[in-house]
């Protein structure tokens, strides 16, 4: 039966499933990812900026971004989960246990192809910037100053890392790395990345 195996591969920084293989979109790129309305608007060019980055370094286009648009008696955003849409969810909304959690990334694969895949933002527990420092938002999209927040472009370039099937890798100052500090505008991707995601994006 081992005959029978899929071949492993190197893992060039991605996630593996059971027989060594690398786990990504494969030839399904650009992949249509919906911006939730849960999403503040001063936050969006962000997502945006992020996507690109990604892009720039892969050669070729990985986001087909779009925005939720709900009509004024339309029910509310939709909510993150398995329903066959890719999202980005900024919720209010956090489990008490896994506060310090500032972003989670759910990738669904069969075989070693990402099948769907979300990313939630922690808005409960966290402030984020855009662009100015001195501007956080918080949970209800509430604007702030003098607190201690984190760079919404930088969080979301790391997500977007999950998202294309990377794992977390604390060396070379990756953007892979597990957890981003307080207005560090960890936003450009560093040798590593582009070589891992290069490697199987080609």
């Amino acid at each position: 039966m081992s005959s029978c195996q899929p071949k492993a591969e190197s893992d060039c920084g991605f996630v593996q499933n059971v027989y060594g293989q690398r786990i990504s979109w494969k030839q399904k790129l650009p992949v249509a990812v919906q911006i939730s309305s849960t999403v503040p608007i001063k936050l969006k060019s962000a997502i945006y900026r992020a996507a690109l980055t990604w892009e720039k370094k892969m050669g070729q286009k990985a986001f087909e971004l779009t925005e939720e648009n709900l009509q004024q008696n339309t029910a509310q955003s939709s909510l993150p989960g398995r329903d066959k849409k890719n999202g980005i969810y900024f919720l209010n909304n956090w489990e008490s246990d896994k506060k310090s959690e500032q972003g989670r990334t759910s990738v669904y694969w069969a075989g070693d192809e990402i099948q769907e895949a979300d990313i939630r933002i922690n808005a409960a527990d966290f402030s984020y910037y855009n662009e100015n420092q001195q501007q956080l938002t918080t949970a209800g999209n509430a604007t702030v100053k003098n607190s201690a927040g984190y760079s919404f472009e930088a969080l979301v370039l790391h997500e977007m890392g999950h998202f294309l099937g990377l794992k977390h890798r604390e060396d070379g100052g990756s953007v892979m790395a597990t957890y981003l500090a307080a207005f560090s505008n960890r936003t450009e991707l560093a040798g590593v990345d582009s070589e891992n995601v290069r490697c199987e994006y080609k």
